[in-house]
């Protein structure tokens, strides 16, 4: 059976930022998709962003040697960006403590490998219903996963905002791999926080239902982030397979 793969992506820097510090990158041929939220300030952030992009893009293989092996080159890959970033940052005063969030995420045919740092996120949408498969490497994970059951509003976002990892943010960083078997039918959804945290998940899951293409989704669901205050930079990829 022939598997047919299709992919867009969009990003808006909203409605209070004067820049856009996210990037997003992808490359059909290889089935690789990278979606980033850059951390820092004057231009650093999008220098962050865009470099993790680039950097993932350039050093994942054309192809694997073994098949098996798209996780650990996912891997490498970002953790080639982060010694890139990291270097950067200490070179240059003015890109002094740049780093970024990534999530990538390469198709080898019949998988779907990701890999992220920090709080940008995976999801995906079969059979109508949406499913998160990343966990935040953020301050508010880490507690709930310690057992929080209550704290006030303001803590929560407090929390919340504060990753515990991000590429470029120090010598080392760890990024988390999974895999998903692909079916025919799933989309995948790579967003940074500014499209996740804007929108809850039965608000992402409706709008996707109502699209046709990749492309619509996109401009969807980084619009729908704008209506919803557009506080932050919104960026998504999304991947079709049929």
């Amino acid at each position: 059976m022939e598997i047919r793969i299709s992919a867009a992506g969009a990003s808006d820097v909203g409605r209070t930022r004067r820049t856009n510090e996210d990037a997003f990158g992808f490359d059909l041929g290889r089935g690789l998709f990278v979606v980033c939220d850059g951390v820092g300030g004057s231009r650093a952030g999008e220098v962050a962003s865009q470099s993790a992009v680039d950097c993932v893009l350039r050093t994942f293989p054309e192809t694997l040697a073994d098949s098996n092996d798209g996780g650990n080159e996912l891997h490498r890959a970002i953790q080639g960006a982060n010694r890139y970033i990291y270097q950067s940052s200490l070179n240059d005063a003015v890109y002094q403590g740049m780093c970024t969030t990534i999530v990538a995420a390469h198709f080898d045919g019949t998988r779907m490998w990701i890999a992220h740092v920090g709080d940008s996120r995976a999801y995906l949408l079969r059979r109508q219903s949406l499913h998160r498969l990343t966990e935040d490497h953020s301050q508010l994970a880490e507690k709930l996963r310690e057992g929080l059951n209550h704290s006030s509003k303001h803590a929560m976002q407090q929390w919340d905002s504060m990753l515990t990892q991000a590429v470029g943010a120090s010598e080392i960083v760890i990024p988390a791999v999974s895999m998903v078997r692909v079916e025919l039918g799933d989309c995948f959804i790579f967003a940074t926080d500014g499209v996740s945290k804007a929108l809850r998940t039965s608000e992402m899951l409706a709008l996707l239902l109502t699209t046709s293409s990749p492309e619509q989704a996109c401009q969807q669901l980084v619009g729908a982030a704008n209506d919803a205050g557009g506080h932050d930079n919104a960026t998504c990829v999304i991947v079709e397979i049929d």
